[in-house]
């Protein structure tokens, strides 16, 4: 069987929080990732495309894990750029690896770690959030090493400048994108990765691209709401137009309609009518059927409880929704609606697949989304 270059893993390449840690020296950053697809060799793609300044990453690797932070040391491979050991981006610049030969099974966790000798300024960066991601950083670099010095080291709270991950795979392995917002950037791909895996489904990656508080029409111009990224409209051909996508699966817009609330940086003159967008979501379908990509749209979750939910903003709501279930262009529905609603108040989330703010599932409410794509969907 052939082998062909497929998207495996992925996160948006979004704006870091601010924060006072921001700045890295002489840190090596690791993470876990779990693979549902076999591979041959891997390529790693970087982006530096909101820091002001040039950055370096000082040294690079990627292993199989053993368990938490720990790598298996006869399965690692030093990931390189154009033969070198370092890769530098230059400001709003990026940066991909060689090819990197490793070996590695579907089901099998990989370990990346990457370590930045000098003042980095972390400002390209993403942080996906529940308990499968795994994060770390320690002093020093440990890119080589089996574990992290435990003396010094701490959760990492992003992924800092990567934000792709290609495999060299079989030819019917294909990825599935995930794009929206805090819903998709939570753990629904995570449970989907995992069912695919229960399944014996080792043919699909589920990249994640999705950005908390992320909007189709608009951004914010304050720093204040830095991390809720570019708007769709300017975001969605750079991460789904990707090696291997056959698919996207599309949850976005609650937030056009529930963040203008008559704030300074949320003003009224922000929130959309459904025709807007219906209009937004019109851009993703045809972007992605000149590509190529069969497109799955959810309908928007119900969120009555929430604390801006009015009549006015459930009336958008359900405009678009009637619009996504009636949409004859696109390949199919994602019945995520269904699975988390209160059938005794389809307005409302059901108060057991509901986190408590009555607008993000809970991880039973992830894992009924996950559970409700349809078999044949996969």
């Amino acid at each position: 069987m052939n082998n062909h270059w497929i998207a495996a893993w992925g996160c948006p390449i979004a704006k870091a929080g601010k924060s006072a840690a921001e700045w890295m020296k002489d840190t090596t950053v690791r993470f876990n990732i779990l693979m549902t697809v076999p591979g041959q060799a891997l390529k790693f793609h970087f982006s530096n495309l909101f820091n002001a300044e040039e950055s370096i990453i000082t040294a690079a690797s990627v292993a199989v894990n053993l368990e938490g932070s720990t790598i298996d040391t006869q399965r690692l491979a030093p990931i390189t750029f154009q033969g070198e050991k370092s890769g530098k981006m230059a400001a709003g610049g990026a940066i991909c690896s060689d090819e990197i030969p490793l070996a590695f099974e579907a089901g099998e966790t990989l370990t990346v770690s990457l370590y930045f000798a000098d003042f980095t300024h972390q400002l390209t960066g993403h942080q996906n959030s529940g308990e499968f991601i795994q994060r770390w950083a320690a002093t020093g670099d440990c890119t080589m090493e089996a574990d992290l010095p435990l003396c010094d080291y701490n959760e990492s709270p992003v992924y800092p400048f990567i934000h792709t991950i290609e495999t060299l795979s079989p030819e019917d392995c294909y990825s599935i994108i995930a794009f929206g917002d805090s819903i998709t950037a939570q753990t629904w791909p995570d449970r989907l990765s995992r069912r695919l895996l229960s399944l014996g489904k080792t043919n699909i990656a589920v990249v994640r691209k999705a950005i908390s508080g992320s909007r189709i029409l608009r951004e914010y111009p304050c720093d204040l709401y830095r991390t809720y990224g570019p708007l769709g409209l300017e975001r969605f051909e750079r991460e789904v137009l990707l090696p291997g996508v056959k698919k996207v699966f599309i949850l976005h817009g609650i937030n056009d309609i529930i963040h203008p609330n008559g704030g300074l940086f949320r003003p009224l003159k922000d929130q959309p009518t459904a025709e807007e967008l219906i209009e937004g979501l019109e851009f993703y379908i045809n972007t992605a059927h000149k590509a190529g990509i069969q497109v799955f749209l959810s309908p928007i979750l119900p969120f009555e409880g929430w604390r801006t939910y009015n009549e006015e903003k459930e009336k958008i709501r359900e405009g678009v929704n009637y619009w996504i279930y009636r949409q004859a262009g696109i390949e199919g529905v994602l019945p995520f609606e269904l699975a988390v609603l209160d059938p005794d108040n389809p307005l409302r989330m059901h108060q057991f697949f509901d986190s408590g703010d009555h607008l993000h599932p809970s991880a039973k409410g992830a894992q009924a989304m996950a559970d409700s794509i349809p078999e044949e969907l996969l």
